[in-house]
Order: C-alpha cells, then structure tokens, then sequence
C-alpha cells in the first residue's frame, strides 16, 4: 500500500464471493435483506459481519454510535516496535466497553526473523492489559522490507515467525497484506495462518486462507469523522478463539476470563491458582509466597498445594460458588 495509503488505515481481506448486482436501495457496504452490498450493489456472499480497522488518523472515536451503526469487529493499530500508536489505548478499551470485538495490528518493520519475533513479543505484551477478542496481525507492507531487498522466502519466513510467536502465547494470529504484497512477497503455500487481504475493488476470486477482507479505505461509519477502513469477515473468531484461556508470555503465565486477565486467586480447572497482583496477573509457580499473612506454596504448574485447607487465605469464593465456565480449562501444566 502507498504510504500516503496507510496513512489512512490498514489494508486488509478475506474470502468471499461476488454475485452479480441486486435490485438493491441499500449503499455500498451496508446490509440489505441479511445480506452486504458491495460498492457495485453485488451481495458479499458469506460475509458474516462488517468491522474497521483504525488508528491515530481517525482521532477521537465515538465507540457507542460505531457499533450500533453495525460494527462488530475493530482492528486497532498498535503503531511499530517499541512506537505505540497514541491512541492504542484509548480504541482499544473504547471498543471493547462498547461490545465490539477487538483485534490489533503491528506495522512490521522486522528485516530478520530475530526482529520479527522481537515484534511479537511486544505486540502479545500489550495485548494483556486488554480484552482481545480477535486477532493480533503483523501488517506486511512498509517500504523498509522492499528497500531491504529481502526476498520471498525472507519475508515469508518473518511473517510465520511472528504467527508463532502470537500462537505460542494463546492468542490468534493472522497476516495483514495487500494484493500486491500477497503476490509478489509471500509463498502462501508455506502459510498456516489466516490471511486479511486487502483490495480495494469488487472481486469474482479470492485467496484461499483469506479470512477477513478490507474492503475500502472510505468508508462512512457514525462516531468517526472522515473515511475509515471497512473490513467484512468470513469467518466466526468466536468459535475460534476461546474466551478462558492461559497466556504464555515473556515466560510467565496469565489467566484471561471473558477474554480480560484475572488477578487474585482463581479456581482453574479443580485446582487454586495466584495470580500475583504484584506481578501484574502473573502466576505464581514452584515457590512459597506470603499471602495476607500466610505462607502458600505452589508446585511447578503453579497449583496451591493446600496441606488439608479447602480454601486459601483471601479467596473470596469457594469452589461451589464459582461458575461452570469457570472450569473449562486446566491449569498451565497441560496447557504446555
């Protein structure tokens, strides 16, 4: 994507199909009769929901009125390594507290796959402080990678190696290119992972691990001033990735219900878990830990060894007061 492009928002795309025009009064890229309209008053055959993608260029957003002007789903730009983008938090929080699905993107800027893990590190760091319900994208297409020189297996192999990572740590990746990015600087063949395509024209064919497609970069949506990337999914991340789930990061483990992290105790899987507040949510593991005044120990997998007690000090629930989704995982030991 041009420059003055990304400026604008983030490219990206996904599997669908066009069928020839509609008798439709419906605009470009809103529903009519269950189903979205293209910008040529085509259905978007199997497109499930409409979301955007956003970043520091469409300013200060007014989350409520975009979701109910029927978005499901955000992608929030995280910025570069180490480069937050200024208003990172404010989007994702502000969509996630207004029931929208929230995924986010690094604009990778990775000449090895040492930098590229580097990049994923970073990216699945800052998704712990936030409700991330959909998922983390390396975005390939700056100039630095194509003045680089890097080749096809070069950039292929640093886009994997970022997906790894954000697998590794629990969380759901996915590679952001545009048509020409996908054509001329990926092996798609060599690809496990979905990709978000971004082209901006209405298409008869699509690529095959395409899973979400970005379908414009002017949009119209309430709550944005100026034009917003329009992306359309094909696919349900919320059978895909779980709402409970353990998070491995920078070598500590985390704990997410309702897809936000958890402190405190926690009753996982018929065992008691800390996750130390001290520590920022991570789990305690194979140590003697002072709690409220009482010495409890953890064995490796980080469960409260309970020497004959039902309950820890502090928990403020029992087993049987908590929910059953509560219950859905076991603890990190068989999560390895």
């Amino acid at each position: 994507m041009k420059k003055k492009q990304f400026l604008s928002c983030l490219l990206a795309g996904i599997l669908f199909l066009q069928v020839p025009a509609l008798t439709s009064s419906a605009a470009a890229w809103e529903k009519e009769n269950g189903i979205y309209v293209n910008a040529s008053g085509g259905s978007i055959q199997g497109a499930l929901s409409r979301g955007l993608s956003v970043a520091k260029y469409q300013g200060n957003i007014d989350w409520q009125k975009v979701r109910a002007d029927d978005i499901s789903f955000a992608m929030v730009r995280l910025g570069y390594l180490n480069d937050e983008d200024p208003t990172f938090d404010a989007n994702m929080k502000g969509a996630a507290a207004n029931g929208v699905h929230v995924g986010l993107y690094l604009y990778s800027q990775a000449l090895t796959v040492d930098a590229a893990i580097e990049e994923a590190n970073f990216s699945v760091k800052r998704a712990l402080d936030y409700k991330v319900s959909y998922p983390i994208a390396i975005d390939l297409e700056s100039k630095v990678l194509e003045e680089a020189g890097l080749g096809r297996q070069e950039i292929t192999d640093i886009a994997n190696a970022f997906c790894k990572v954000v697998e590794d740590a629990g969380y759901y990746p996915i590679i952001y290119v545009n048509h020409r990015w996908m054509t001329d600087y990926l092996d798609l063949s060599q690809i496990p992972y979905d990709i978000w395509y971004g082209r901006y024209k209405d298409l008869e064919s699509y690529p095959e691990k395409a899973t979400i497609w970005q379908s414009t970069d002017s949009g119209q949506i309430d709550g944005i001033v100026g034009n917003v990337c329009l992306e359309f999914a094909f696919t349900d991340y919320s059978s895909r990735i779980p709402s409970v789930a353990w998070h491995n990061v920078d070598g500590k483990w985390y704990y997410t219900a309702n897809y936000e992290k958890q402190s405190g105790w926690q009753w996982i899987g018929n065992a008691w878990y800390y996750l130390n507040p001290a520590d920022n949510g991570a789990m305690t593991a194979n140590t003697t830990l002072t709690i409220g005044g009482v010495a409890c120990s953890f064995q490796a997998d980080g469960s409260w060894i309970s020497n004959g007690q039902t309950t820890p000090p502090q928990a403020t629930l029992t087993p049987s007061q908590i929910a059953p989704d509560s219950f859905s995982l076991n603890g990190p030991a068989s999560a390895k």
